[in-house]
C-alpha cells in the first residue's frame, strides 16, 4: 500500500489540489452571494400606526448604505380607472401655508440605514393624486374597494443606476370604516437592471 501510494504520489497529489480548489470555488461563491445580499438596496414600504384610510404609509431603508428618495408615485385605480401621479412635492401649499425650509415641502432627501420616513396618510394620498389631477370626487365616494400601489424611486450611493420598490394595498370599505391592508406580504424590489433603466424614464 505505501509502494502505490510512494509510485503514485504525483497522481495523488494532483488530484488533491484539484478537489481543493473545487473547494475553494464553493467558498468564494458562498462569499460572493452572501457579499450580494448584503450591499443591494432593500427598501420597505408598510403601513403603520393603524389600519384606517388615516394610517400612515412608511418607507424605511432596510440597505446596508444610505438611500436618496428620488421621487415617491402613487397610482389608484377605482372601479377599473388608474390615475397616476408624483406625490414627491407638497403642490399645494402657497403663500403664508407654504414652510420656509424646502425639507418640509418634499419627500426628496437621504435615508440612512435603519431609517424610516412616512409620505403621508392613505388618506392624503389619495386626496393629493385626486387635486393633482383636477378631480373633486373622492373615490371612497363609490363605496367599491381602491387598489393603491406607491413606487418609491431612490438612488443608492454604490450602484450607478437608480434603485426602486413598489407595493400595493387594497382600501375595502368595512361597515362606516375603511380597512387597508397589503395585496402581499414584502415590498417588491425593482432590481433588473431593464426596470431600472425604465424607472429612470419616470423620473425625467
Amino acid at each position: 500500500m505505501l509502494k502505490w501510494v510512494s509510485d503514485n504520489s504525483d497522481a495523488i497529489s494532483a488530484v488533491s489540489n484539484l478537489a481543493m480548489l473545487f473547494v475553494w470555488i464553493a467558498y468564494l461563491q458562498v462569499f460572493l452571494q452572501s457579499y450580494r445580499r448584503q450591499v443591494r438596496p432593500n427598501i420597505v414600504i408598510n403601513r403603520a400606526a393603524g389600519s384606517a384610510l388615516n394610517a400612515s404609509c412608511f418607507v424605511g431603508n432596510m440597505s446596508s448604505e444610505s438611500i436618496y428618495i428620488e421621487s415617491v408615485i402613487v397610482t389608484l385605480n377605482c372601479e377599473g380607472h388608474d390615475i397616476r401621479d408624483t406625490v414627491t412635492d407638497s403642490k399645494e401649499l402657497d403663500g403664508d401655508e407654504r414652510p420656509d425650509d424646502p425639507r418640509q415641502r418634499t419627500l426628496q432627501g437621504p435615508l440612512r440605514p435603519g431609517d424610516y420616513t412616512s409620505i403621508g396618510a392613505f388618506d392624503e394620498l389619495i386626496e393629493k393624486v385626486h387635486r393633482n389631477k383636477g378631480r373633486r370626487d373622492h373615490p371612497k365616494a363609490a363605496g367599491v374597494p381602491i387598489f393603491l400601489e406607491v413606487l418609491v424611486i431612490a438612488d443608492y450611493s454604490s450602484d450607478d443606476l437608480l434603485i426602486g420598490a413598489k407595493r400595493a394595498f387594497t382600501i375595502e370599505p368595512k361597515g362606516q370604516d375603511w380597512h387597508v391592508r397589503g395585496m402581499t406580504a414584502k415590498t417588491q424590489q425593482i432590481r433588473s437592471r431593464r426596470e431600472r433603466r425604465r424607472i429612470k424614464d419616470v423620473v425625467d
